[in-house]
């Protein structure tokens, strides 16, 4: 009987390994270019580098330089997002367009905007709403020396109008259209509180009237699309034309959307960015109005359609 004993490895215990020199036959991926295959025991010598463009790269890489666009064109970007881009931007701006076209009309301007601002975030019209529920249409006569536009309807509040987000985008809010069950009739813009507009008091600080909240006055959750301050910081201006050339505002032609871009300026009358019909209509076309003639009130007669030109716009005024 031999005196030599076998050992026994213990169960569980991994066997060890072999301590051979042989190299082994499995490699590792590697770079394009390289020298060879690098053993996948990661064994082999230092990774050749070489200066390029000031700074050590391993051989066999490509160094990419990024460089910062020479121009921040916004409107390149949304247009490869949107094959419907000029649709989608008209549909944005109608509302804005309309209070445009109703200003140069009646010589009125309705817009929104922080008191230190010389463009106003927002213009408004008569279908806009106000942060009691209601729309401007159902609020009193107004000139463009109102101060206090007060609500007409039955049992409401409001005594002053004061201009609120009536829809998702108005906030930025753009995805919220993608939701399957998205109804864009039911959007409110709401407080810090979860409460809508709609369920605060709408003079006053605009305390909550949802039973059990403590909100002390209407903080809102959401941002300017235009300037990203908050809706209170926010005041709606009701101004004559002379008024607003004495601040350095926009006027006629230039109150409209995009009036510096023309292509732009176009699809948001339009829809066609080569489309300038109505423009030409509205500054010196059948249905231009003379500055001297505007009505100042806002129970002029307002029909943005049936004119001559091809472009079907021709208000009517006295």
């Amino acid at each position: 009987m031999s005196g030599k004993q076998e050992k026994t490895t213990p169960a569980g215990t991994k066997p060890k390994q072999g301590t051979s020199t042989k190299t082994s036959d499995s490699k590792a991926v590697v770079p394009r270019g390289s020298r060879g295959m690098v053993p996948a025991g990661g064994k082999s010598g230092p990774v050749a580098m070489k200066k390029e463009g000031g700074m050590l790269v391993p051989e066999g890489y490509t160094v990419r330089k990024i460089e910062p666009a020479k121009n921040y064109d916004v409107e390149s970007f949304a247009r490869a997002m949107n094959p419907d881009f000029a649709p989608r931007l008209k549909k944005l701006f109608d509302p804005e367009t309309e209070a445009a076209v109703e200003a140069q009309k009646t010589g009125i301007y309705i817009g929104w905007r922080c008191p230190e601002f010389k463009h106003d975030c927002q213009r408004v019209n008569k279908m806009s709403k106000c942060f009691c529920g209601h729309l401007l249409g159902e609020h009193d006569k107004y000139t463009g020396h109102s101060v206090r536009v007060p609500c007409k309807q039955m049992n409401c509040k409001c005594k002053a109008f004061a201009w609120i987000p009536s829809r998702a985008e108005d906030v930025g809010e753009f995805w919220m259209q993608r939701r399957r069950d998205f109804e864009p009739s039911t959007w409110r813009a709401k407080c810090r509180c979860k409460h809508t507009h709609e369920e605060h008091d709408p003079t006053g600080l605009r305390r909550c009237k949802s039973k059990g909240c403590g909100c002390g006055h209407f903080d809102s959750n959401f941002l300017c699309a235009a300037c990203d301050k908050h809706w209170e910081d926010h005041e709606t201006f009701f101004e004559t034309e002379q008024m607003r050339v004495e601040k350095g505002l926009p006027v006629g032609e230039m109150y409209l959307p995009f009036a510096e871009m023309p292509h732009l300026r176009n699809i948001a009358l339009t829809g066609d960015e080569e489309d300038d019909s109505r423009y030409l209509a509205l500054t010196q076309g059948e249905g231009s109005i003379p500055q001297n003639r505007r009505m100042t009130g806002n129970d002029a007669p307002f029909n943005p359609g049936g004119g001559g030109s091809k472009s079907g716009f021709k208000p009517l005024y006295d």
